[in-house]
């Protein structure tokens, strides 16, 4: 069986045969260059089915690379680099590069995962070969502390909880502890999710019988989990009845269905999560103490967005890459001035507001001119619930003025006829402000 050719361009000699040796290992074929030029050599005098570059190389950089590959004829590239920014990862993306990997990266949970998607023909899915810690993304001190945490924690068998505001990432860290654990499988539940009288048979599992409706047996979500992850997400707001069974089973390591007699044996590792401030809701009495410490054998806390501005751009990249694919079109092209005013956004929702405003800009974009600060007022003053059918008019009228005059708040207003005190309390009042850098 022929093996799967892979060009590594790598101008740091050790780094080059450790990469190397490693591919060898794992059943490819590796040519080796110490910078772009070379590579470019070897890529035009015989057949590779996957580039695996560095970006910061002398004579000719990953990027440049990347473009002249593409000139000759697509192939899967894959671009690393040390010092990873928002500006590497979007100019890689917009380049064409099939994923971005942070590096120092681990070959057999990320390098190798990604060749094989990159060999499966898998265009685009940059998402789908973060796998682990390198799920959350971001360059900011904040996010490589939590990457840090991931991995650490991941191999232990201790609960843990992730702390962090809604949207903020907790189930992403939840999906990273239990895929770089290496334990069979990962069983999610939001407390919330079901009434309070549904809980104790749905976490717990049921005999026939036991109530009204229980037809047949079922095992509940701790024996489903069994010999992999548990995650509780929400358990802030766990009814008292529940937090006292579940410390039970934290304990003893096992269940006892609703209306049974047997007890089951876990292997359980469980990760609870909550937008809560857990330690206050102790204090209040809302929350068990002994369950809280059992919970927090360690713990996670993912910083929001507004702590971690530096991360916005890449966030951003990468949502749009994604909502992109999912409507079939080509990743769009921001415009400076676009990330700008993303980064002076508070991100009350972070992760998951971001998600939305950039999908609603999509909506709007024209899919030739870069996309612009204008395009997030376009959805913002579409998509405001509390806009009136005349605040809807005027804020259309505002930011399509906004457009014509490519972003000059004081044209647009001249157009409009507006005082700039109206132009102004508008602004404000729409919420505009902080999608266009915080002018007003």
């Amino acid at each position: 069986m022929t093996r799967a050719r892979i060009l590594l361009a790598e101008d740091q000699a050790a780094t080059r045969e450790r990469l190397a040796a490693a591919l060898d290992a794992s059943g490819f074929s590796v040519v080796t260059a110490a910078d772009g030029v070379e590579a470019l050599a070897r890529f035009g005098a015989q057949s590779v089915d996957v580039v695996l570059s560095d970006h910061g190389m002398p004579r000719l950089d990953g990027l440049g690379l990347l473009r002249a590959v593409r000139r000759i004829r697509e192939v899967p590239f894959i671009l690393y680099s040390a010092a990873a920014n928002a500006e590497v990862v979007f100019r890689a993306g917009r380049a064409g590069a099939l994923h971005f990997l942070e590096y120092p990266f681990r070959v057999e949970e990320q390098l190798l995962p990604t060749i094989a998607q990159a060999l499966d023909g898998r265009s685009g899915a940059a998402v789908e070969s973060r796998r682990g810690a390198e799920r959350f993304l971001g360059v900011s001190p904040a996010a490589r502390r939590v990457r840090a945490w991931i991995r650490r924690l991941a191999p232990l068998r201790a609960s843990v909880l992730v702390l962090g505001e809604t949207g903020v990432g907790k189930e992403v860290v939840a999906r990273a502890l239990h895929e770089e654990s290496g334990r069979a499988r990962l069983v999610s539940f939001a407390v919330t999710e079901l009434a309070e009288g549904l809980l104790e048979a749905e976490l717990f599992g049921h005999e026939r019988g036991a109530f009204t409706g229980a037809v047949q047996a079922r095992p509940g979500l701790f024996e489903r989990a069994h010999g992999g992850t548990l995650l509780l997400d929400e358990i802030g707001d766990a009814p008292p009845t529940l937090q006292a069974k579940l410390l039970r089973v934290l304990e003893n390591s096992e269940v006892r269905r609703v209306g049974g007699g047997a007890v089951r044996a876990l292997d359980v590792r469980v990760v609870a999560a909550t937008h809560r401030d857990l330690a206050a809701e102790v204090r209040a009495g809302r929350f068990r103490e002994d369950l809280f410490y059992r919970l927090a054998q360690a713990t996670i806390a993912v910083p929001p967005l507004r702590e971690r501005c530096a991360d916005i751009d890449v966030l951003a990249v990468d949502l749009l890459r994604q909502l992109s694919m999912q409507r079939g079109m080509p990743s769009c092209a921001p415009a400076p001035a676009f990330f700008a005013a993303l980064r002076s956004q508070p991100w009350p929702g972070n992760a998951r507001e971001l998600r939305a405003a950039l999908q609603g800009a999509l909506l709007w974009w024209d899919g030739t001119a870069p996309l612009a600060p204008a395009d997030l007022l376009e959805a913002r003053a579409a998509l405001a619930p509390a806009l009136d059918a005349e605040d809807q008019r005027i804020a259309q009228r505002m930011v399509e003025a906004f457009r014509q005059a490519d972003g000059n708040q004081e044209a647009a207003r001249r157009a409009l006829g507006m005082t700039r005190a109206a132009w102004r309390h508008r602004w404000r009042r729409f919420g505009f402000a902080a999608l266009s850098g915080g002018q007003s």
